[in-house]
């Protein structure tokens, strides 16, 4: 039997100096290319797809767009106040959509605080405190829609690989087996994400007995 699956990389393809936002000083980064692989006996074989790459830097690890590299320490400032709005308004996010996937609204299990905390770091590379997870879960919407408008609303920051993590944390959050309601909102999640149907049953296919 061939065991087939898939893998990720995150290559380093370039190095330089560039003005930090999280440092506010000049830092060495590493530009890097995340990449999806076919795999057969666990060994990549072939790319999936590739993500837009990023900054890390090498002395905070903080993660910017590739645009800090053309950036002042004026315009990296504001670029880390506007990073830091968009990193509550996605854990927020994901906080509101696992909590409904896992049907956990009111009574909320440390199992799905630390699926949040786990996704909100694969995400963001932050870490997002309990007090923080209960009070965006307590403070989220009741029903579905109106969570559903908030993913649309914030696809468009989000990278093809942003929006796959997204997708995966909805279904690793919902009971097992999926019922055929966690599974249509899944699918509905990834369409307001806007993946394409075939990455979408992808990530279900992979993850949907996790």
């Amino acid at each position: 039997m061939i065991v087939w699956g898939t893998s990720f990389t995150n290559k380093v393809v370039a190095t330089g100096q560039f003005y930090c936002p999280g440092c506010m000083q000049h830092r060495t980064y590493r530009l890097r290319r995340p990449k999806k692989w076919g795999c057969i006996y666990w060994i990549p074989i072939f790319p999936l797809q590739e993500f837009e790459p990023y900054v890390e830097c090498a002395s905070c690890n903080g993660s910017y767009p590739e645009t800090a590299l053309g950036q002042d320490a004026a315009s990296a400032q504001q670029q880390l106040r506007a990073q830091g709005e968009l990193e509550r308004d996605l854990s927020r996010m994901l906080c509101e959509m696992m909590s409904l996937m896992a049907g956990e609204k009111n009574n909320v299990s440390t199992q799905l605080c630390n699926l949040i905390a786990n996704a909100v770091h694969r995400l963001l590379k932050i870490d997002m405190p309990l007090g923080d997870i209960l009070a965006a879960i307590a403070a989220g919407p009741e029903e579905p829609e109106a969570m559903l408008r908030n993913v649309e609303q914030q696809a468009a920051s989000l990278t093809d690989r942003g929006k796959e993590l997204v997708l995966r944390a909805a279904v690793v959050a919902a009971p097992k087996p999926l019922t055929e309601t966690t599974r249509a909102l899944a699918v509905e999640i990834s369409r307001r994400l806007g993946m394409t149907i075939e990455c979408a049953y992808a990530t279900l296919t992979e993850f949907s007995t996790r």
